[in-house]
């Protein structure tokens, strides 16, 4: 039987706020992962990196590309220079060590759903997957919520299935069903729907009753791998109820914030869920999730919120790793379908833009603080040599997606790993982005 066919083999399990992945033939015991950790942060819509990390002035004779430089210069911080917009300085002063800035990355689409499947898989038709599927799949396949995802581009491959969920109070109740008690009529909670002995009675001989059946001689391949995976899900199960010790308060979690006139957010939770799922030992990967950023209209009025509650809610990632004692194991990867126009249209907002950037943050890595492509006055990307990362007319190359899949990928030790096979950048430059 083919690795991706078997993975392919799964049991959908628990409620609509949680999916379980299925686990693979044979599951070890429950061992918390202790690996490094990968999350991308999709800031969705298609956001303006000149107001942000690739920042634009104005040029005389040309069309206004951005309205803060009319009475605003860029800032520089280390190696970086970022736009003084959104209340951005204390997240660039505070984190410009950590950050790698890849500009004029180009997404070669004005399209949504090709722009978010070419950032987020490196490709622009389907097939591939996330780089965090990939990242869950290699190194932790065997936890229940190995990979998280909030919403966006989540397309596995069928390496490995993910885990959704927002509420907690539901999350807790899956987790332990025995100690679903909410209050009645009067306001007296209820008695737990079942005793834990009962419980475990009802699991005992659920698994008894799989194993005979899996024991059939004349079991058909395709139910004896399903029946195979439901078993190795109820096993793993087992190990969620180590995540609820670590799920936060109810009264911790702020809900949806309203960011924008258009625009409402649970970054933050999703934030708080994903750092505490970490430290829980059940998860190695997670996508995170923004959107709002499609501003056809009133650009700034909607995009400066944004970015202003995007970079505020990266500190928060971080400080909150740093307190769970995990932020050292962390890659970050920040991106969007494209960018937007190097101008204004009649509605003062601005339309869709192929070139856009990818931030990459971690902490005390050796190839941060550093600006790698580069785009002109008018935001065109300009080509880049892949050895020497300047630019080069003549031997160089524009940055497309896969060049920064496939850097990340080697980074993160991915590369020529079994979750690659039949899913590798095949001809593609290779730049030294993390040297």
């Amino acid at each position: 039987m083919q690795r991706r066919d078997f993975l392919k083999a799964g049991l959908f399990l628990g409620a609509a706020t949680l999916h379980l992945r299925t686990p693979r033939l044979y599951a070890a015991p429950f061992e918390g992962y202790e690996g490094k950790l990968l999350v991308t942060l999709q800031c969705d819509g298609g956001w303006d990196v000149t107001s942000f990390c690739d920042p634009k002035t104005n040029q005389p004779g040309e069309k206004e590309i951005t309205h803060w430089s009319k009475t605003k210069e860029t800032q520089n911080i280390g190696n970086l220079i970022y736009a003084p917009y959104a209340n951005n300085q204390s997240f660039f002063e505070k984190h410009y060590k950590d950050m790698l800035v890849i500009n004029g990355v180009d997404m070669q689409t004005n399209s949504h759903t090709t722009g978010v499947l070419h950032n987020w898989s490196g490709r622009n038709t389907e097939g591939f997957p996330t780089l965090t599927a990939m990242f869950a799949a290699n190194n932790a396949p065997e936890q229940p919520l190995s990979y998280i995802n909030f919403g966006g581009f989540a397309q596995t491959a069928n390496l490995i299935r993910f885990s959704r969920f927002q509420d907690v109070g539901d999350l807790t109740d899956l987790l332990e069903p025995e100690y679903q008690c909410c209050p009645n009529d009067n306001g007296e909670e209820r008695p737990p729907l079942k005793r834990s002995q009962e419980i475990e009675r009802i699991r005992t001989l659920r698994k008894q009753k799989t194993r005979r059946m899996l024991e059939q001689i004349d079991l058909l391949g395709r139910d004896k791998n399903n029946l195979q995976a439901f078993n190795d899900a109820l096993t793993s199960k087992e190990s969620l109820k180590e995540f609820k010790s670590y799920l936060p308060k109810s009264e911790e979690l702020e809900g949806n914030i309203s960011v924008s006139t258009d625009t409402m957010s649970n970054l933050r939770d999703q934030i708080k869920l994903t750092t505490s799922a970490f430290q829980s030992g059940l998860t190695s990967a997670a996508d995170l999730y923004i959107g709002g950023f499609d501003t056809h209209s009133t650009h700034d009025s909607l995009h400066e919120p944004l970015l202003a509650f995007a970079t505020d809610a990266i500190q928060l990632f971080w400080q909150i790793a740093e307190d769970k004692g995990i932020a050292d194991r962390v890659t970050l990867v920040i991106g969007s379908d494209f960018g937007r126009t190097p101008h204004y249209n009649g509605t003062d907002g601005k339309d869709h833009w192929p070139i856009g950037s990818v931030v990459i943050m971690e902490k005390n890595a050796p190839w941060t603080n550093k600006i790698i492509g580069n785009t002109d006055e008018g935001h065109n990307a300009q080509r880049i040599n892949p050895d020497t990362l300047k630019i080069d007319e003549k031997n160089g190359t524009i940055i497309y997606p896969k060049h920064v899949h496939k850097a990340l990928r080697r980074h993160l030790r991915i590369e020529n790993s079994f979750v690659e096979k039949d899913l590798e950048f095949r001809d593609t430059e290779d730049f030294n982005f993390f040297v």
